[in-house]
């Protein structure tokens, strides 16, 4: 693809991108943002189109740009005049840091992307080393951050963390001696683990020992571990949640067993099988 710019530019022929610069031919968005970050190497993707690279997810037109000096008016991207921050190449284009990308997306978007960004057990070691290009943040910021659920494996996870963060004051991917869990509400001592049933069926033995090990080994130090899966979070959560805070408070309000209202009996219920699960042979 031929490149061209400066004042004459224009007389090349081919496709303007914006004043004193046209292309041969329409480019991809990473195409352009290539072109683009050797044209101004001190500009950076930002908003969505930084969110994208930094997911390694495809860009999309109009970029978003952010650069202290004033870029050209273009209908390929947008640009906001501001310093970008903690910029590095990716795919050879340059991207400023997520914190400061978040600034110009929705605050539910950006908080999407954080917990997207940002999960497993390193999560908060890397936003902090993100944070130390800011000696403040803006207020938008400071709500993604209040309510972005950083450091969890799933959605599984993060929906039973925001229902819990009513009532409790929630860790998670911590550890107990040895072992990582999922969720951990340190007051009550209650350790809490989030279920997958296609990663479970496919685990190998190692695995299931030393899950069953784990267990023990959180009982052994005095905490309360409970298991919920998946499945029953997405489509259970409030008896989830009651279920937690009966435990955390010493209430007997117990639970019905699963056959009476979760989703996977929902046959059951309708009259087709017998209610209770076939009784075990001996």
């Amino acid at each position: 693809m031929e490149i061209y710019t400066g004042r004459n530019a224009s007389r090349r022929g081919g496709l303007k991108i914006c004043h004193g610069l046209y292309l041969s031919a329409e480019p991809s968005p990473h195409q352009l943002a290539e072109i683009l970050t050797r044209r101004w190497p001190d500009s950076a993707l930002d908003g969505y189109s930084a969110a994208a690279k930094h997911l390694d997810r495809p860009l999309n037109f109009p970029l978003q740009l952010i650069r202290a000096n004033r870029l050209p008016e273009s209908t390929f991207f947008k640009s906001r005049r501001a310093q970008p921050k903690g910029v590095f190449p990716y795919d050879e284009v340059n991207v400023c840091n997520p914190l400061q990308a978040l600034e110009i997306m929705t605050e539910d978007h950006a908080v999407d992307f954080l917990e997207h960004l940002l999960p497993g057990k390193h999560a908060r070691e890397r936003l902090k080393l993100w944070e130390l290009d800011f000696k403040r943040f803006p207020q938008h910021t400071r709500r993604v951050l209040e309510r972005a659920i950083l450091g969890t494996d799933s959605v599984p996870e993060r929906q039973l963390t925001r229902a819990l963060e009513l009532h409790f004051e929630v860790r998670n991917n911590a550890m107990i001696g040895p072992y990582r869990w999922d969720i951990l509400l340190d007051k009550h001592r209650i350790a809490i683990e989030v279920d997958g049933y296609a990663y479970h069926s496919g685990e190998t033995r190692q695995r299931f020992e030393l899950d069953r090990q784990k267990l023990n080994d959180a009982a052994h130090r005095g905490w309360i571990p409970l298991h919920y899966t998946a499945t029953t979070i997405k489509h259970h959560c409030d008896k989830v949640v009651d279920q937690v805070v009966a435990i955390a408070h010493g209430k007997k309000s117990y639970l019905r067993p699963p056959w009476d209202w979760h989703l996977l009996w929902s046959h059951e219920r309708e009259g087709t099988y017998s209610r209770r699960p076939p009784e075990r042979s001996a």
